[in-house]
């Protein structure tokens, strides 16, 4: 029982540092994308935020003043196509290897998450509930339109495992057409949505907010950062623009400003325990903060004043964060990993010597 004990305690010691390294390791510099990692942790903070204004625990006069806080959405976007960038250049990477990764990272406390609020929320169907844990959309029996997972935010996820297939076909081609190859499939997909008249669960797909992915690609693979000091006027504009301008210039262009003025602040940025811990959890805190504003909008919500009960909701949720990270994102990462890792290491032993990376 100790033994067992000791190895899940060495897997989730390796799991804790792998959320951040694993992208960090392609150029050996441990601090060299901490802006990246703190950007996330500000991204799920972001939404957390939103929703608790959208989600009506913290009244405010006028919504709309507010809204800008969900396109820490639009931040997870350019940052998911930056890591995919990054942890793959300058290497052989199997497609299916990459995509068992990417879904061993992703799948599982999603899926936990999901069954977890399925038990608490009511209004969902069996269909509504296969679809989410397959990272598809589904359609409303009643209006035909597309609708949420059974866990809202699950919607970006759906986005995100397509992207991983798009970028997993472009790892089968040399590294100096994976980039454009990949960045013209989804220009084409997003522009195809504008041209043709397709079925909802198609349309869905076309979605410009997959330019955000490519925005992220485009800033690893040409090391692309402006001066650190463009961040608080790109932030402004965001709060200012998001809701009143088109989509490209009031989000897309705030949101890729921002992402590149960090980028000019790795290498001198310090690991500051806080921000690195919001980091690591930042996944954790997006799938699991509505079980901390369930209990908020009926518990605590009625009784205080709003910014009080917006407080508690922050610091709620983060706790609650870091909680399922070390319980379960953790664990089951590291078993997950642990696994590809044994059957990777049998292929390869059973594998003839590779040749080089295509460049």
């Amino acid at each position: 029982m100790t033994g067992k004990r000791r190895e899940t305690r060495r897997l989730i010691q390796i799991s804790a540092m792998s959320a951040m390294q694993t992208f960090m390791a392609s150029k050996g510099n441990p601090e060299q994308y901490l802006s990246i990692h703190y950007l996330r942790g500000l991204a799920a903070l972001m939404v957390v935020a939103v929703h608790c204004f959208t989600y009506g625990l913290v009244p405010v006069a006028q919504l709309s003043s507010v809204l800008w806080l969900k396109h820490g959405v639009a931040l997870f976007f350019v940052i998911s196509g930056f890591v995919m960038v990054t942890s793959t250049q300058g290497r052989r990477t199997d497609p299916r290897n990459f995509l068992l990764r990417r879904l061993v990272r992703i799948a599982p406390l999603y899926w936990a998450m999901t069954l977890a609020w399925s038990m608490v929320q009511q209004g969902w169907d069996g269909r509504q509930l296969a679809a989410s844990l397959a990272f598809v959309p589904s359609l409303d029996p009643a209006s035909g339109s597309v609708r949420s997972p059974v866990l809202e935010p699950g919607w970006t996820l759906n986005f995100e495992m397509f992207f991983y297939v798009i970028f997993a076909l472009g790892l089968f081609l040399p590294e100096r057409f994976r980039f454009w190859s990949v960045a013209a499939a989804l220009v084409l997909i997003t522009q195809a949505g504008t041209v043709i008249d397709l079925p909802p669960l198609a349309a869905f797909y076309t979605d410009g907010l997959l330019l955000l992915f490519v925005v992220g690609m485009a800033i690893a693979r040409f090391d692309l950062r402006l001066p650190a000091l463009w961040m608080a006027p790109a932030f402004i504009a965001l709060i200012l623009f998001s809701d009143s301008l088109p989509i490209w210039q009031g989000v897309f262009v705030p949101v890729t400003v921002i992402v590149l003025a960090a980028r000019s602040l790795d290498g001198r940025l310090p690991r500051w325990r806080l921000p690195a811990m919001l980091g690591d959890a930042s996944y954790s805190l997006y799938l699991s903060h509505l079980f901390v504003l369930q209990f908020g909008k009926i518990f605590i919500a009625p009784y205080l004043p709003g910014p009080l009960v917006f407080a508690l909701m922050i610091a709620g949720a983060c706790v609650l964060a870091l909680l399922v990270y070390r319980t379960v994102e953790v664990p089951a990462s590291a078993w997950g990993r642990s696994r590809l890792t044994h059957r990777t290491k049998v292929a390869v032993e059973q594998a003839p010597e590779p040749g080089p990376v295509p460049s």
